[in-house]
């Protein structure tokens, strides 16, 4: 299934990163503006273009549900649970958004093409479109809301949302997937270059910020996180799954999707809206590695391969 070909390039070049942040070959400056790069800019262009090629007329609105509802119960459960463990601040919005906000579009599609082929990776890429909207809104949300102060006017967290590149991109990306709207292929295509950037460039400012003593501090509630997101979250799709009476086999894409590792993006978010930068970057690490198992537990479980 070629599972360990699709997530270790990822650890990999997480690795790069940290290397080259422990080398000093850069200043810790670039690392910041690359960041905000990624996040303003290179990002919403891969998310733009990744929904308007989806081809989202097609899709049914029972596959949405198997995805969105499982991800709004699981941010209701998080929230819950955060509040039980004593989490507050951005710690607290950065440990619920890692609960159910993960790498869909990258690894969540790849493993759906391995795993179950070319019809699914299709059906998977219609689903993506409106997981990542789902997820990046409720993360702007719990992020914007969690880093707010007592005295802090109750519009500004809105108005933060509002402003969200991520939450832009991806409206903007269903709206003209919807439309139909033509975009010229040299438009596309310059933006698909542009996009690219995207995932890579992240992962190495994932790396630069990973360090002993963020480790030391988070690991605990990284692996708590990690649990959640790989098992529980696709575990508590399957409840839905069967409540709703669809057939197991014939969601399988739902379950791979959810069981995703931690996002990328989650990094980058809890970075630029007030997170906990450690523990998001050590959930998206634990759980990219830990993914490759649970991956073919799901594979067993499914009767896949």
């Amino acid at each position: 299934m070629n599972l360990v070909e699709t997530i270790a390039p990822i650890f990999l070049i997480i690795l790069v990163g940290c290397v080259i942040k422990q080398g000093r070959l850069f200043k810790d400056d670039f690392f910041t503006e690359a960041n905000r790069f990624v996040y303003f800019f290179s990002l919403p262009l891969l998310i733009f273009t990744s929904i308007v090629k989806s081809g989202l007329q097609s899709v049914s609105l029972a596959l949405v549900l198997s995805v969105v509802l499982p991800t709004v119960a699981m941010f209701c459960l998080a929230c819950g649970l955060g509040r039980l463990m004593g989490l507050r601040g951005g710690r607290f919005g950065t440990f619920v958004q890692a609960t159910y906000h993960g790498n869909v579009s990258y690894i969540g599609l790849a493993v759906v093409f391995y795993m179950l082929g070319e019809d699914a990776f299709r059906q998977g890429s219609i689903m993506v479109g409106f997981l990542v909207l789902t997820t990046n809104l409720l993360s702007s949300i719990i992020l914007s809301l969690a880093a707010s102060t007592p005295g802090q006017h109750a519009l500004r967290p809105l108005i933060s949302i509002a402003k969200n590149p991520v939450i832009i991109s991806s409206i903007a990306g269903i709206c003209a997937a919807y439309a139909g709207l033509p975009i010229p292929a040299i438009i596309m295509k310059s933006m698909a270059v542009l996009a690219n950037i995207a995932l890579p460039l992240a992962l190495v400012t994932i790396g630069a910020s990973l360090t002993l003593a963020s480790a030391r501090k988070s690991w605990r509630l990284g692996l708590l996180t990690s649990f959640i997101k790989l098992l529980f979250l696709p575990g508590l799709a399957i409840l839905f799954l069967k409540a709703f009476k669809l057939p197991l086999k014939e969601t399988s894409t739902s379950i791979i999707l959810l069981a995703t590792p931690v996002a990328t993006l989650a990094y980058i978010m809890a970075d630029q809206l007030g997170g906990d930068g450690d523990l998001a970057s050590n959930a998206v690490t634990l759980s990219t590695v830990l993914s490759l198992f649970t991956y073919m537990a799901w594979a067993v479980y499914l009767g896949i391969g």
